[in-house]
This record gives structure tokens, sequence and C-alpha cells, in this order.
């Protein structure tokens, strides 16, 4: 369990971390124009100016943390929000790359299971 752990830890924190990366340093290149329901959504999200910034940033930070093996309880909360979205909006809104947005989301809740007796304290009634 400790190696798959780990395992898991650091392809969700590379994964945090490139895609975060490639936001700051626009590396993914012109990006196919969303349409319907998507196009919808992320002309609210550029509307507001901050929100992408904000959602890369936390994710920078947790990938690091991830990555690095430090605070990694507090990288996997922190996250948990960020990838909730990732799979809805991959399930809900668009229908496509449904895999990878849940890969993100179970990897997060495993890595949250696997560090339970940390959270037990926050989820206690």
């Amino acid at each position: 369990m400790k190696i798959a752990t780990i395992i898991v830890r650091v392809l969700l924190g590379a994964m945090m971390l490139f895609a975060s990366i490639s936001y700051f340093f626009d590396l993914a290149g012109e990006q196919p124009k969303p349409t319907g329901d998507l196009a919808t959504l992320m002309a609210g999200f550029m509307a507001s100016k901050y929100i992408f910034p904000v959602a890369k940033t936390i994710e920078l930070l947790a990938g690091l943390m991830l990555v690095s093996g430090k605070f990694v309880k507090l990288g996997t909360i922190i996250l948990l929000p960020i990838s909730i979205n990732i799979f809805l909006i991959h399930t809900v809104v668009t229908g496509t790359d449904i895999p990878i947005a849940a890969a993100i989301l179970l990897a997060n809740v495993f890595l949250i299971y696997a560090n339970w007796d940390s959270y037990k304290e926050i989820v206690k009634p």
C-alpha cells in the first residue's frame, strides 16, 4: 500500500504541476474554441478574471506538495474541490475525457483514504 500511495501521489502531483505550468507559461499553444455549454461556462470563467489564476495557483501548490512529499495531507485536501470540479465539468458539461477526470478524482480520494487517520478529527461529529 505504501508504494502504491507514493506512485499515486507523485503521478497526481505531476499532472497538477503540468496543468498549472502549462497554463502560466502558455505551453499548450492555441486551443480549439469551446462550443455549446462549455463555451458558456468558459466565458463565465474568463469574465471573472480570477477563477483560472486562483485554480491554477492551487494546482501548482498542491502539485508541489504532492511531488515533494511535504504537506501531502494539506495538498490532497486543497486539491479535492478542484478535482471534483474537473470531474463534474468533464462528465456533465463536455462528456469527453471522462477517464482522465475520473482518474484525477479517484487518485485524490485514494490519497485521502490512505491518510484517513489524519483527517478523522475534521469529520468527527
